[in-house]
């Protein structure tokens, strides 16, 4: 009885740090999952557009030559033109969490705590939006006006101030788009460094883990 008893205690003595250190591998997996899925990434893209552009001057000189009762008038016309097309490289960069959702710069900055900087977009994207609000208000009422116009025989002055309203719209939301990003890419890699970094020491994993 005695040397079951003995038997057994030496097992479970020698399984014990087997079966511990499958339970920490166990963990340190999971937390490696979890950086996985939580981690930031900045990934760039480059793309070529094409870009054209023409340029047109068109210059007339008249001289007019009077001799007793007679005039005579030469016009010289020249007309200059450029074409020029070329392929313009643009550099593209998009914040990632675990590699597959794409984050905005409100997200991203909500996300790694930079209140102050958040306040900062926000309050310059609801300017933009403002603006486009009037833009699109500014067409409506133009395009209201034209139709308007039409209809009731308003007259060319009040169809023209309708178009120019309603230009004058289009203008102020073209020019009030949103950016693709508020931030800089320095910037936003800086603060992924300090996200993921915080985020190993949260899940105690090894620095140089990715």
């Amino acid at each position: 009885m005695l040397k079951k008893v003995l038997a057994v205690s030496l097992t479970i003595s020698l399984l014990a740090p087997t079966l511990f250190a499958q339970e920490i591998s166990e963990e340190e997996y999971r937390n490696q999952l979890a950086y996985r899925r939580d981690k930031l990434t900045l990934v760039t893209k480059k793309r070529f557009i094409d870009e054209k552009r023409s340029y047109s001057y068109t210059d007339i000189d008249t001289i007019s030559y009077t001799w007793e009762a007679y005039t005579y008038s030469d016009t010289d016309i020249r007309t200059q033109s450029l074409a020029r097309a070329e392929a313009k490289e643009v550099t593209e960069w998009y914040i990632y969490k675990g590699g597959l959702r794409e984050l905005s710069d409100m997200e991203f900055l909500a996300l790694v705590g930079d209140t102050a900087m958040l306040e900062q977009v926000r309050m310059a994207e609801d300017q933009k939006a403002g603006m486009r609000n009037i833009g699109n208000i500014s067409i409506g009422l133009g395009f209201l006006t034209m139709v308007g116009a039409a209809a009731f025989s308003g007259g060319q002055a009040v169809v023209t101030g309708g178009a120019v309203l309603m230009a004058t719209g289009f203008l102020i939301s073209a020019f009030n788009l949103s950016p693709q990003h508020y931030i800089t890419p320095d910037y936003a890699q800086e603060k992924i460094d300090d996200y993921n970094i915080a985020l190993k020491k949260k899940l105690n994993l090894p620095l140089s883990f990715e």
